[in-house]
Parts: structure tokens; C-alpha cells; sequence
């Protein structure tokens, strides 16, 4: 796993907030550099689920996000199976945690992208593949403009080893019942062509997180500027 701080201060202390956002599959930093961040807050960016952390190298980040404040976790598809990885077992307290189309259980024929469907699309990356899946994930030709502008620029072969990793490690896991864990809220975009919006909603239901249902929303989400700053006050006010 990757960790970029985009925004840091010198000295963190009590006064200040940090938002970790962990990346989806194939993302990067390069993402969510041009999103405005709220006031006092600082941002670490996840992505490269290739490996995660050893527990020294964990422990060596919750170490660094200790001293904010307050801690804000947004995750994006992929990222949010990669979070409940890194951060369940971990003594840091989160203020908001919100899930945005994704589930902890990314490959599942209930809560999350289909095994078969997945399958598919592990075979078709590459090539013409990764344009298709561009398309479906972000929904309009505006917002595929949009995601071009501030795209990851990681190679397809790294990528593509990322994403057969993901699927070794998600399909290794031992399924447990849905659970809320640290999680606040999820978001669940109603035009996601990559994670079913139904499974979305069924997981986060059982696990009894409140969904805010987005009808328009397609499986990408950087589209929207304000991403950041309204995932943490809509929570915090």
C-alpha cells in the first residue's frame, strides 16, 4: 500500500482534523489533489492495495493520525474493503467514517461486485478493456472528461497486478455477517454500473449504517468538488 500526505501540517496537534481517504481500485493521489479540503484539515491519500501494511508499518501510521483532533476516513469502492482491513483492529477513533460505493465485502454475490462479474472483468483489463470499464464507472462522457482531467497515471501492468491481488485476497477471506465496525454512513450511488446499488444497500441495511441513497450518482464520485467538506460536516453538524 501506498500512503501520500497532500496536506500536512508541520505540527499536528488538538486544533487540527485529518481526512484519510482510501482510493479505489487503480487510484492514486493524483485523484484528489485538485479537491478543496475543508479549514484545519489535513489529507492523506490511500491507494496500492497490491500489499497492505505489515502490523509495524500500521502502527507506524495510526501514530501519525493520533494527534488530530478529529479523524475523517472516506473510502471509495475498493478502499473501503482496504480500510475495514487496516483500520478494524486499530485503537483510533474515528469522528466520521464514511463508506462511498463499496462495501467490505467487495466480491459477493449479496453484498458487493458479483464473483462471476468480476471474474469478467479481471479477464477483460486491458486494452480496450480498462476504456470500457472507464466508461461504465463514471457514467456520463462529462464526467469520464472529468476523471481524465486528475486520472491516476500508475501503468496497466501495475494495475492490473493490483487488481488480481484484490481479488486473491478478497476471495481468501472467511465471509462474515455485515457489521457496522467503525463505519458512520454510506453512500450509494443509484447509477453505479460496478457495484451493484442493491448489494450496497443490502450490506449497510444489515449492518444498520444509515445509506444515503445518491439516484444520479454513477460508481465514480470525484466528480462532485465539495466531496470532502460535505462528507464531514453533512456528519458533524
Amino acid at each position: 500500500m501506498q500512503a501520500t500526505w497532500i496536506t500536512r501540517h508541520a505540527r499536528p496537534d488538538a486544533e487540527k482534523s485529518v481526512i484519510v481517504f482510501a482510493a479505489g481500485w487503480a487510484g492514486s493521489d493524483q485523484l484528489v489533489r485538485h479537491l478543496p479540503l475543508p479549514a484545519g484539515h489535513d489529507l492523506l491519500c490511500l491507494f496500492d492495495y497490491r500489499t497492505l501494511p505489515s502490523a509495524t508499518e500500521l502502527r507506524a501510521l495510526v501514530s501519525e493520525l493520533s494527534p488530530y483532533r478529529q479523524h475523517h476516513l472516506i473510502a471509495w469502492s475498493f478502499g473501503v474493503w482496504a480500510a475495514s482491513q487496516l483500520f478494524q483492529q486499530e485503537p483510533l477513533e474515528w469522528t466520521t467514517a464514511t463508506a462511498i460505493g463499496g462495501t467490505p465485502r467487495p466480491i459477493d454475490d449479496a453484498y458487493g461486485i458479483p464473483a462471476r462479474a468480476f471474474a469478467v472483468t479481471v479477464r477483460s483489463i486491458g486494452g480496450a478493456g480498462i476504456t470500457k470499464f472507464l466508461e461504465r464507472m463514471c457514467g456520463t462522457p462529462e464526467i469520464l472528461r472529468e476523471y481524465y482531467r486528475h486520472r491516476s497515471t500508475r501503468p496497466l501492468d501495475e494495475i492490473y497486478d493490483e487488481l488480481t491481488s484484490l481479488q486473491r485476497q478478497a476471495l481468501a477471506e472467511t465471509p462474515t455477517p455485515p457489521a457496522a465496525s467503525f463505519w458512520t454512513r454510506a453512500i450509494v450511488g443509484g447509477h453505479d454500473a460496478i457495484f451493484p446499488p442493491d448489494n450496497m444497500e443490502r450490506y449497510w441495511n444489515e449492518a444498520r449504517v444509515p445509506v444515503t441513497l445518491r439516484p444520479d450518482m454513477p460508481h465514480y464520485p470525484l466528480y462532485e468538488s465539495g466531496i470532502f467538506t460535505s462528507a464531514v460536516s453533512d456528519e458533524t453538524r
